[in-house]
């Protein structure tokens, strides 16, 4: 961990550790894989579904 002072005396810190897939393969400078696009469809917001919650919910549940 490295200690970082901004302009106006904010502190904040930084790490140099990696952060990796379970499989190894690096997060940094590559983004974030995406497993699931969700889009929220006009009949959904028209019935005031959050269709994104929902998917994550029966991701979550393993429907």
């Amino acid at each position: 961990m490295s200690a970082i002072t901004l302009p106006g005396g904010i502190s904040t810190m930084i790490s140099g550790i990696g952060v990796l897939y379970p499989d190894g393969t690096e997060t940094q400078r590559k983004g974030i894989r995406i497993d699931y696009e969700i889009k929220p469809t006009i009949q959904g917001i028209k019935a005031g579904k959050d269709e994104l919650l929902e998917k994550a919910i029966q991701i979550i549940n393993g429907v």
